[in-house]
């Protein structure tokens, strides 16, 4: 967000500054004028471009790190092995365990 501000303000100055320099006759004045407000919009748009494409990255970089995803055959192997290791300790039946491991695996 930090790197989007320098950017908004940087751009900022610079239309800031084309301005001041093209700022002649009252009709070069407001040609430069409404040339200036093009740019401020510009730079505006790009800044919010480049904030929603460090906002895609963050969420990107969460959804990674969030694991796999349910459907996901390491997901559903993972699963399987939390019941056989449940099975294992007598904790489920072999019934419930084949059960369990056909719904995980949408049979």
């Amino acid at each position: 967000m930090a790197k989007t501000a320098v950017i908004a303000g940087t751009a900022t100055a610079t239309v800031g500054a084309t301005k001041a320099i093209m700022g002649g006759g009252s009709k070069q004045g407001a040609a430069a004028d409404a040339n200036a407000a093009q740019d401020q919009q510009l730079a505006e748009l790009q800044a919010q471009q480049m904030q929603l494409a460090a906002q895609q990255e963050a969420l990107a970089q969460q959804s990674a790190d969030a694991g796999p995803a349910p459907d996901s055959l390491e997901f559903q192997a993972n699963e399987i092995r939390k019941l056989q290791v449940m099975k294992e300790q007598g904790l489920i039946t072999d019934e419930e365990f084949t059960a369990k491991k056909a719904q995980i695996l949408g049979i």
